[in-house]
């Protein structure tokens, strides 16, 4: 018996055993019907195929949710997911950059920026949902559909790089570190992987099939290193007039999703920033910058990354705070530099490119190509100042709890106010198959919110808020790539070079 469609899930947005569940919107959960209209039949039938497997996993997802959840379990899962977020790989890489590791932090940005990439690309492919809640209870929140894991891609990716890294240094480390590090990596992905499940995030299939394109992407990126390294280091202008237009039409040809996600934003993102990156070591190779190359990044700490770090907290708990103060203000002068970058940029691109697209499209006669979900430039006058929210951001640390405001969609005007449907089966949204082309298109705008639910399942409905839709404008695409593009070139290379010329004078 196929479940009730809903639109909506139960979140706990918090490890609390006693914590008040709350229903919320979230994209993949509209009726297959929906789907079968919209998305291409090919696409129509890779996701008819995971939502039937999702749909054998629930029962026991749930039963097996009830038997091992604890508050200690449930706290532990909930604080490790970080960890296998991007906000982590990316607050975590450019410190590789400021400390003298260039190559491992290229290497690492390409291995995990393409399992960003490629899952975002497949979680708007397919526009599957996370196991359905009830009757699974999810302990963190997401607005991502569910195939594939990206945080079991991330996870994966990341501990298969440093693996390797470690694997290189086993002279230097020994073997009985090299097992104990291995060991700790391969508990890290572990726990992010098995606590998608426990969280109730994510199903079976979602995790392993996130883990494989982990393990891909990581086998590409040793089989591509030297040949594409070398091809970066002839400083040939064949290097920009392929990664640019390459890049620009990765992000162009991205597939539409059936709902609002924002995937789109986190492909686009990690796409700039690997541009940037390129872009900036091939800068001073291709002799338009020459001088803009650290010639020894990190000349201040001559020491692997790792042992300066327990060095210094070791220097700190004996009384000796210098070296550690000095660490730490190096991190914080380069995320303060990217995050001035971020700031200026965005402000000004968001001016500047609405008009400029009006132009282009007044001269051109045509209204420019414009993605599902954004405005386009000619139907609008100027950005309202409350479109310039936070872009999801390297710099954006992920918190416990989400705003009403960033946590989930807002909702049509067009549409009426609907009760939320019982948990016991009963209460089925109408066939879809009844209901007129107008129809479908209105109910693929809907979103569903509110509607609070005690911890013991028991509903209290209420009349669903209607709230105006939160639009999206057309020129915000590039101005990501412009902000994050920038934020690569910088962390890359401008503020590597800036370090050394800094440290360089000090040890003169």
């Amino acid at each position: 018996m196929r479940p009730p469609a809903s639109e909506s899930a139960l979140f706990q947005h918090t490890p609390d055993l006693s914590a008040t569940l709350k229903r919320e919107w979230e994209p993949g959960c509209q009726p297959d019907e929906v789907y079968g209209e919209y998305l291409p039949t090919w696409r129509a039938w890779m996701r008819n195929k995971l939502v039937d497997r999702l749909r054998r996993e629930n029962v026991w997802m749930a039963e097996w949710q009830k038997r091992v959840r604890t508050e200690r379990r449930d706290k532990f899962f909930y604080y490790s997911a970080v960890f296998g977020t991007h906000t982590f790989f990316m607050m975590f890489l450019p410190i590789l950059f400021f400390f003298g590791r260039p190559w491992e932090a290229r290497g690492l940005l390409y291995v995990v920026g393409t399992g960003i990439y490629v899952s975002s690309y497949v979680k708007d492919l397919v526009c599957t949902p996370r196991p359905y809640s009830p009757p699974v209870i999810r302990l963190s929140d997401s607005l991502n559909t569910g195939f594939p894991s990206s945080h079991s891609t991330n996870s994966t990716s990341i501990a298969l790089f440093f693996g390797q890294w470690l694997f290189n240094l086993r002279h230097d480390v020994g073997y009985l570190w090299l097992l104990i590090l291995d060991t700790v990596l391969a508990i890290y992905a572990a726990s992010v992987i098995g606590g998608r499940v426990y969280t109730g995030m994510h199903s079976t299939a979602d995790i392993i099939g996130g883990s494989i394109m982990g393990i891909v992407c990581w086998i590409f990126w040793i089989v591509v290193r030297e040949p594409f390294d070398r091809w970066i280091m002839t400083g040939s202008w064949t290097v920009p007039a392929v990664i640019v237009p390459f890049v620009l039409g990765l992000i162009h040809f991205h597939p539409e999703p059936m709902d609002d996600c924002p995937c789109f934003e986190d492909a686009i993102a990690v796409l700039s920033v690997i541009l940037g990156c390129i872009l900036v070591e091939w800068v001073p190779l291709g002799g338009v910058a020459p001088w803009l190359q650290a010639t020894d990044p990190g000349a201040f700490y001559r020491y692997d990354i790792i042992t300066q770090v327990l060095v210094g907290i070791a220097r700190l708990v004996l009384g000796e705070c210098i070296e550690p103060g000095l660490i730490f203000a190096k991190r914080r002068v380069g995320l303060g530099i990217m995050f001035a970058w971020r700031l200026i940029a965005k402000a000004t691109l968001l001016r500047v490119l609405p008009p400029t697209f009006r132009a282009f499209s007044h001269i051109l006669h045509t209204q420019l190509p414009t993605r599902r979900f954004y405005t386009a430039a000619t139907d609008y006058k100027d950005v309202p100042r409350q479109a310039f929210r936070p872009i999801p951001s390297v710099l954006d640390l992920q918190s416990g709890t989400s705003s009403p405001a960033a946590s989930s969609p807002t909702h049509s005007p067009l549409l009426t106010p609907q009760r939320v449907p019982s948990f016991n089966g009963k209460g089925r949204s109408p066939s879809p198959m009844a209901l007129s082309q107008a129809n479908l298109r209105l109910r693929a705008l809907r979103r569903e919110s509110g509607g609070a639910v005690a911890s013991n399942g028991d509903v209290r409905e209420k009349p669903l808020k209607v709230r105006t839709m939160a639009l999206k404008y057309d020129a915000e695409v590039l101005t990501k790539v412009g902000v994050y593009g920038g934020i690569g070139f910088m962390a890359c290379g401008v503020i590597p070079y800036l370090f050394e010329i800094i440290e360089q004078s000090i040890l003169s």
